[in-house]
């Protein structure tokens, strides 16, 4: 048996799969955050170890059995940088042979299974990754919140907040987003927001989900919500026209896909990112993402092993 060990690991979520040389599952393990640049080391190398412990506990997966670890991490970046330090956690859990990348990278690997092209993703934060034949890659975004993050879930809730401030103090276009936002925070003065804000320090992945709210309120026709999304989708697609025109892809067909909640759930801003992207870069082909980020982890092991790539080979079906 040959199999490689799959690794999503994110700041508030580790994954892995054990698959084959088939593409099968044979196991599925998930833990905590394993983001070495926002949580402890003690804790990365017990979130990657209970997370690997577990995928190797089913059908008989042994240690000899591993041919190759391939991890994509939020810690690291698109370049490598933060794999050295990441590279030191496996060895010391025993494994010499680890393929390290950053987690657009694994991400921009699931969607287009390996092939050139620019990825967008859309989750709490953003980022572009593009790739080109050549193997060259271009990041555009994925500054955090304080740049921009623009057409990321924080964005989409943080405007979704200013344009409540600009409706309440009638400086602004009426919306029921005040409202719906209010309902959802459990309060019942857009004024107390400031402390739920501000002296509570809501976090990153708390503004993030009142996304999911705004996204509500456009649905249901509210042209203030709407345009925030028609947004953030041409926001998105600006970034990919820049990672595609640095690579220099606009010569020809431009392939791009997507990850991340924002994209895959949000048919209003997909729609206008497709659009506004045809638009800019009318020789693109959008194209929604083959497999899930981990199972772009696990296609790279495949070619650094020098294992034959069919894109026919998909681990298992339920992802």
């Amino acid at each position: 048996m040959e199999v490689i060990l799959a690794i999503d690991g994110g700041g508030s979520r580790t994954r892995c799969l054990a698959i084959d040389r088939s593409g099968k599952v044979l196991g599925e393990g998930a833990s905590g955050p394993s983001n070495h640049l926002l949580v402890d080391s003690a804790v990365v190398k017990q979130s990657l170890a209970d997370s690997i412990d577990q995928a190797i506990a089913r059908d008989g997966v042994k240690r000899a059995d591993i041919a190759c670890l391939s991890a994509g991490l939020a810690g690291v970046d698109f370049d490598g940088t933060g794999a050295r330090e990441m590279d030191e956690v496996f060895r010391a859990l025993g494994f010499e042979r680890a393929i390290i990348n950053g987690d657009m990278v694994i991400a921009h690997a699931g969607a287009l299974g390996l092939s050139a092209g620019v990825m967008a993703l859309a989750g709490t934060g953003s980022a572009i990754l593009g790739v080109a034949p050549n193997g060259e890659r271009v990041k555009v975004g994925g500054w955090g919140p304080i740049y921009g993050d623009e057409g990321s879930a924080y964005r989409i809730g943080q405007m979704a907040l200013r344009a409540a401030a600009r409706a309440y103090d009638r400086c602004g276009p009426a919306t029921t987003l005040m409202g719906t936002l209010l309902r959802a925070l459990g309060l019942s003065d857009f004024r107390q927001t400031l402390s739920r804000v501000y002296v509570d320090a809501m976090e990153p992945r708390e503004i993030a989900a009142l996304s999911r709210v705004a996204h509500e309120v456009a649905e249901a026709g509210d042209e203030v919500a709407r345009g925030i999304f028609f947004l953030a989708g041409e926001e998105l697609a600006a970034g990919v026209e820049s990672a595609a025109r640095q690579l220099r892809l606009d010569q020809g067909e431009v392939l791009v896909s997507y990850q991340g909640s924002v994209l895959q759930s949000c048919a209003l801003l997909r729609d206008r990112f497709i659009e506004t992207l045809k638009g800019r870069l009318p020789k693109s082909r959008v194209v929604a993402p083959q497999n899930e980020p981990v199972i772009g982890a696990y296609l790279l092991g495949r070619k650094a092993l020098g294992w034959d790539f069919n894109k026919d080979v998909i681990a298992d079906p339920r992802l």
